[in-house]
């Protein structure tokens, strides 16, 4: 009996620590802040299902799923340096001015670079076949800069440690979304998803705008500009090969299977499965800063580590069990269409296991500066995530798509684990 008490009251007293210690950092208001994003988001995704059908929302994944890595080059791994400079001075006012001074130059030249390339790609070639996600998509591409300049301002607060705005901005942003796309659509149909997308981006422009004023500038410094050439050159080819790993699924189910329906069925069970990074998400932008502000001090940081390891997978694999029991109550929610999105689901949920544990290493890889390792370690990943792609789905389909993505990010998880454990930790290759 003394024994069971005395485990009782370590266990509380353990549980008590790190309530308070998550509480402090902002964890819980990010936590809090993504759970509703992702919330609002299945909610819309359920209402969008029931008034635009499986076809419409294959056409909304097929335009989400290329948007994200269009951004990628655009941003130019800039938002890392951003947020890993603003942590690293947290006190000098100049240098943070100069920062995303800096940083927001740089993106204007490549966001327009970039978004010029990309129309023309979509306009000359027929690269992205879904004529309908063709069309909406151009269109969204003429938003890109202000995309862009959103995520430099959101990292910029992130690295001042800012969570609780950031997390009170994104609560803001998705509750409007939801409210105003459901009569949009249901009115103007997918054009009406369309228009909340422009609505959303200049609303959390000028939120995070005023929110940064005091620090917000175009000054420029051509060290902080080297930085984002060389630190952010590799975050963004380390960013590529991640979004390609999640992303490139749901453009192949597009691309060879040509169905719309089917596109939009996976597409569902794939965002349902990204969910599950909500709680792991909030950990891991908290640590970001933490972990460059105490680049000096590897022994906690590997102490942190291994703690964070455990945490997080155990936290994983229990909201991956729950949710492969529950799936097949869940599903026809969006409509019965959607019933066949279970299978894949379950597959998917294991590997966002694994996606939860290889953000903890990047998290590690990229506030220490060791962004080309993040690239080099995932390139292999990707690579691998478009020959299972391309060779599962003509066979299996769906299920040949999700185990794919699931293989991939398995394999993403043990590279870049022995990544971090030699470089950083054994050989102490620090930036």
């Amino acid at each position: 009996m003394i024994n069971i008490a005395s485990a009782v009251t370590r266990l509380k007293g353990i549980l008590d620590r790190d309530i308070h210690r998550t509480w402090q950092a902002g964890v819980m208001h990010i936590g809090l802040s993504n759970f509703l994003t992702r919330l609002t988001a299945l909610a819309q995704r359920v209402l969008l299902a029931r008034i635009l059908g499986a076809k419409n929302i294959g056409h909304i994944a097929v335009v989400t799923a290329a948007l994200s890595l269009i951004r990628l080059p655009a941003g130019a791994g800039t938002f890392t340096v951003v947020n890993k400079l603003m942590a690293e001075n947290p006190d000098d006012q100049t240098v943070q001015k100069e920062v995303i001074g800096t940083s927001i130059r740089v993106n204007m030249v490549t966001t327009l670079t970039v978004g010029i390339l990309a129309w023309g790609i979509l306009t000359k070639t027929s690269w992205l076949s879904d004529l309908v996600a063709n069309r909406f998509l151009r269109a969204l591409i003429l938003f890109l800069p202000l995309m862009i300049f959103s995520e430099i301002m959101k990292n910029a607060l992130m690295g001042q440690r800012r969570m609780r705005t950031v997390a009170d901005i994104d609560i803001g942003l998705s509750l409007l979304a939801i409210v105003v796309v459901v009569p949009m659509a249901y009115i103007w149909s997918i054009k009406g998803w369309f228009v909340n997308q422009i609505l959303i981006i200049f609303v959390g422009v000028v939120l995070l705008a005023w929110t940064l004023r005091r620090v917000l500038s175009l000054k420029w410094n051509r060290d902080i500009a080297k930085k984002v050439a060389t630190i952010g050159s590799f975050a963004f080819l380390g960013q590529l090969v991640g979004t390609l790993i999640t992303q490139f699924d749901t453009l192949s189910v597009s691309a060879i299977l040509g169905n719309a329906t089917l596109t939009g069925t996976y597409n569902t069970a794939a965002l349902v499965a990204q969910q599950m990074i909500v709680v792991p998400g909030a950990v891991l932008t908290v640590v970001f800063p933490f972990v460059a502000q105490n680049k000096d001090n590897l022994p906690n940081l590997k102490k942190r580590y291994w703690e964070l390891f455990r945490k997080i997978g155990g936290l994983a694999i229990g909201m991956a069990g729950l949710a492969w029991i529950i799936c097949p109550w869940f599903f026809p929610i969006f409509g019965k269409t959607f019933v066949n999105s279970v299978a894949p689901f379950r597959v998917l949920a294991l590997g966002f296991v694994a996606f939860s544990l290889y953000v903890l290493d990047n998290t590690y890889l990229d506030a220490l500066g060791r962004t080309d390792i993040t690239f080099a370690s995932g390139l292999l990943s990707a690579i691998l995530a478009i020959v299972l792609n391309l060779t599962f789905i003509p066979i299996w389909g769906l299920m040949g798509a999700a185990w794919a993505t699931t293989i991939s990010m398995f394999s993403s998880l043990g590279v870049r684990h022995l990544a971090v454990h030699y470089f950083i930790f054994h050989k102490h290759a620090i930036r």
